[in-house]
């Protein structure tokens, strides 16, 4: 009887440890970021000096950091403005997981559209540095701060 249920969930296992690859494989296409009418100035500027450089080609590697479990920095591969590759350590991540520039430039105007307060440093290049969002300033210890790194890639 043992062997008969390993048996059976033996193939069930590795297709689980496969699945992952395969989500990889799939480009998913990045959501571009459109500056609305009544932007803030900070955010469009720093949209087009990213859109200036034409860059497609890239990793992003982003840390969270917040009042929670600590977790490692997400790693999102983007070739020709498309989600390649997303790893948390050597764990592979759904497409979905990832980040991409575009993806950042939202997630800030969001923010500012609902939080209290939102800090951003931008690059030379338009790339948002640093991102601290505090949905509540009466509220503590519910602040999230994110790392961003970009390396280009040839």
């Amino acid at each position: 009887m043992k062997r008969a249920v390993l048996a059976a969930l033996l193939p069930l296992t590795i297709g689980a440890g496969a699945a992952p690859a395969v989500a990889a494989a799939d480009p998913q296409p990045v959501q571009p970021f459109v500056p609305g009418i009544n932007e803030e100035p900070e955010l469009s500027a720093a949209w087009q000096r990213w859109q200036t450089k034409g860059i497609d080609d890239y990793v992003i590697t982003v840390r969270l950091s917040c009042f929670c479990v600590p977790s490692d920095a997400v790693r999102t591969l983007i070739r020709n403005d498309s989600t390649r590759r997303v790893t948390r350590g050597e764990r592979a991540l759904s497409p979905r997981r990832g980040y991409s520039v575009d993806e950042l430039f939202t997630m800030i105007r969001s923010a500012s559209a609902e939080a209290d307060r939102v800090d951003v440093d931008y690059t030379r290049r338009g790339v948002p540095k640093t991102i601290a969002i505090d949905p509540d300033e009466m509220v503590a210890d519910e602040e999230t701060y994110y790392s961003v790194s970009l390396t280009r890639l040839d």
